[in-house]
């Protein structure tokens, strides 16, 4: 499945892009479904910078018809992600904390200047979802519940995405320059 996504900023494309490269777990106080984001791993080169963030999910952001078979682990991830200066952008994978297959999720993120106070941040998402393959969910009620699996799945992370645009805002009225 394939996700787009475009945001306006109200900030410049140079703040919005430090911003989420180097400052990211200072956005979560204005995110809804994370708990948490932790670098851990980061190493910078000429114009590029490589890390890991982990994002750790709120379980209330679980729905209840999935909560019977979610865990902390199922609704977070390694975001492993490789930052250009040059362009402004990103190639990132995400990698569940819990190594059961139950989606691959990858993409590019790009901050474009719009003006000299704003800034679009774009993303192209490409995500593939397994439900079949959480534990304890037996094969027959997989094919029955997948509908519900699949949507909470791509909701929650269509929804972390988009909340990056809307906690971005947030951040930049709390803070303003």
């Amino acid at each position: 499945m394939r996700i787009d996504l475009s945001d306006p900023l109200p900030l410049s494309a140079e703040a919005v892009f430090h911003l989420i490269r180097d400052d990211m777990p200072s956005l979560v106080p204005y995110m809804e479904g994370a708990d948490s984001i932790t670098v851990t791993s980061r190493v910078e080169t000429e114009d590029q910078v490589t890390l890991v963030n982990r994002w750790i999910g709120s379980m209330d952001a679980v729905p209840a018809a999935v909560q019977k078979f979610a865990s902390r682990e199922l609704i977070s991830w390694d975001d492993h992600a490789t930052w250009t200066t040059s362009t402004k952008s990103c190639r990132w994978r995400l990698e569940p904390l819990k190594q059961i297959g139950i989606f691959s999720c990858s993409g590019t993120t790009t901050v474009t200047a719009v003006g000299e106070d704003t800034a679009t941040l774009s993303m192209a998402i490409d995500l593939d979802i397994y439900p079949d393959k959480v534990p304890g969910v037996p094969k027959f009620l997989a094919r029955r519940i997948r509908p519900q699996i699949e949507k909470f799945i791509s909701g929650h992370l269509t929804k972390s995405m988009r909340n990056l645009a809307l906690s971005i805002r947030a951040y930049a009225a709390a803070n303003p320059s």
